[in-house]
């Protein structure tokens, strides 16, 4: 039996195909619940947008302030509070139709429909939910878990989008956690994540509470002190895209340093690095200003300590189907060598993808408009150009791009574009919601509205994996914590502590 909601009512604007208002006979109806209606064509669902309380008695405030003004109880002789009811505003989302074919309303229901609370069955249907999907959570109002497609969530990329504190790396966790449990028949994909702040780094530690589940044997952490770049074999177009400000004398002097470095190689002089790269120039019968420009570029390419030989650790040891790899940046302060290591790994990546020599797999960017800006030159936004390519790209060839931004108004609007899901928290920037709404199919005004009322750990999904808005509360992570999941008075605790700790070893030393 579905369970009643109310009765759709006539009013000025209402019913139409894009407004339903009814009057809420049921107990309780919650902004944010799907609603279903019976319709000429089968089953419309609907979004409740917002819950109105009226009454008749409060309606005129002039008759409301005579009679106020008079100091008579009005309980005695009008009986205001039984004309107190809800009225839910709907938003139409579609219709299913018998043979499970979805289609837009378009015709208005009829006055004096009932509404019902979503049949879960039906609502499974119309919003794509998959029951081998991953799952993120539920939907509160009726309850339905809410499993997505994994294919239509990845293969065409996707965004998380929130403000600090909404709780975007707890819902990265709770997706981390859904790939890594996929079984091989289900499709598992490699998974690398760029860590900038290393929240993520407890995956890849053994975990003793019994409570939380260890995922230690499927992550892999790298540091990127650890992370040297060889250059053997590097064409001479990754370095063009390091040094963008190279002229068009000095990159044809790096080619033929590099022309000539491959040949003695093959002759069996063995690998190079850039050290030897500099040296080629040094030797070089040019000693003009070209020449010593360029050694001096890649002489500040060097002191990075970021290059090598050979790739430490080489992209095939480092990623694996059904494996996750943290890329952990926690302790690089320049930018531009975080750059460059993101350049690295999405180029190695995503041209591995199109050789097939790397399985197919999810690249997970972390403050995301750090790397891509909308607005930045190409010397502060190296690895933009790759991504671009990967959003543009990547779907053809198995390669999959998950962008995480605070401040989506500052991110790239080429790859945002690209990213065809959204999953958003809670924003309240008035700049990175109209962003939002600019870049996100499917979303009218009342559901930005109710963007910025969200709680942390509730999130809007919309997008590919689901043709329509889907308001979820993300689950319980089965993970452990983050060292960095601690509040500001824990922090001060653990300091002092540790304080106290050491004072009474050097005490007693």
């Amino acid at each position: 039996m579905l369970q009643e909601q109310g009765i759709v009512i006539s009013t000025i604007d209402s019913p139409s195909t894009t407004k339903i208002s009814f009057v809420c006979t049921g107990k309780n109806v919650h902004k944010g619940e799907y609603v279903q209606i019976n319709y000429s064509q089968g089953a419309l669902i609907g979004l409740v947008n917002d819950v109105i309380k009226r009454n008749r008695y409060f309606e005129n405030s002039d008759s409301v302030k005579e009679f106020e003004n008079t100091n008579i109880d009005i309980s005695k002789y009008f009986p205001s509070d039984s004309w107190e009811f809800l009225e839910a505003i709907v938003k139409p989302l579609g219709v299913l139709s018998k043979d499970n074919f979805f289609a837009r309303s378009t015709l208005p229901v009829s006055p004096g429909e009932k509404v019902y609370l979503a049949d879960t069955e039906i609502l499974s249907k119309f919003l794509h939910l998959d029951s081998n999907g991953l799952l993120l959570g539920e939907i509160e109002h009726p309850k339905l878990e809410v499993k997505f497609n994994l294919d239509r969530l990845l293969q065409k990329h996707f965004a998380i989008l929130a403000q600090s504190g909404a709780g975007k790396s707890y819902l990265t966790s709770v997706i981390l956690e859904e790939l890594l449990d996929r079984k091989k028949e289900q499709g598992r994909i490699a998974t690398i994540l760029i860590d900038t702040h290393g929240e993520y780094s407890a995956f890849s530690n053994i975990c003793e509470n019994k409570d939380h589940k260890d995922y230690s044997n499927k992550s892999l952490r790298i540091e990127s002190g650890d992370i040297r770049i060889g250059c053997t074999g590097l064409s001479a177009g990754f370095f063009f895209s390091l040094l963008p400000e190279l002229s068009p004398a000095q990159k044809r002097e790096l080619s033929l340093v590099i022309k000539k470095l491959d040949l003695d190689k093959k002759n069996g002089a063995g690998p190079y690095s850039l050290k030897e790269m500099i040296k080629e120039l040094e030797l070089s019968e040019k000693k003009d200003q070209t020449n010593r420009t360029l050694i001096n570029y890649l002489m500040e390419l060097d002191d990075y300590r970021l290059f090598g030989k050979i790739d430490t650790p080489s992209i095939m040891d480092a990623i694996d189907s059904g494996k996750l790899t943290i890329i952990d940046l926690s302790r690089e302060i320049n930018k531009k060598k975080k750059q460059i290591i993101l350049y690295y790994f999405a180029h190695k990546l995503f041209y591995g993808r199109i050789n097939n020599s790397v399985p197919p797999f999810l690249l997970i960017v972390e403050e995301a408009h750090q790397f891509a800006p909308e607005m930045a030159s190409k010397e502060h936004a190296l690895a933009k150009g790759i991504l671009e390519t990967i959003a543009r790209e990547g779907r053809k060839f198995g390669a999959s791009i998950c962008l995480i931004s605070q401040r989506p108004v500052k991110l790239s609007t080429t790859i945002l574009s690209q990213a065809n899901t959204h999953i958003i928290l809670r924003i309240t920037n008035p700049y990175d919601l109209k962003h939002i709404g600019e870049s996100s199919e499917g979303l009218d005004q009342k559901s930005i509205d109710m963007i910025s009322s969200l709680r942390v750990g509730e999130a809007l999904i919309v997008g590919e994996a689901s043709s329509y808005p889907v308001f979820f509360k993300v689950r319980k992570k089965k993970s452990q914590d983050s060292h960095l999941e601690v509040n500001l008075s824990g922090l001060c605790r653990s300091f002092e502590e540790s304080k106290e700790i050491l004072k009474k070893d050097l005490d007693s030393f």
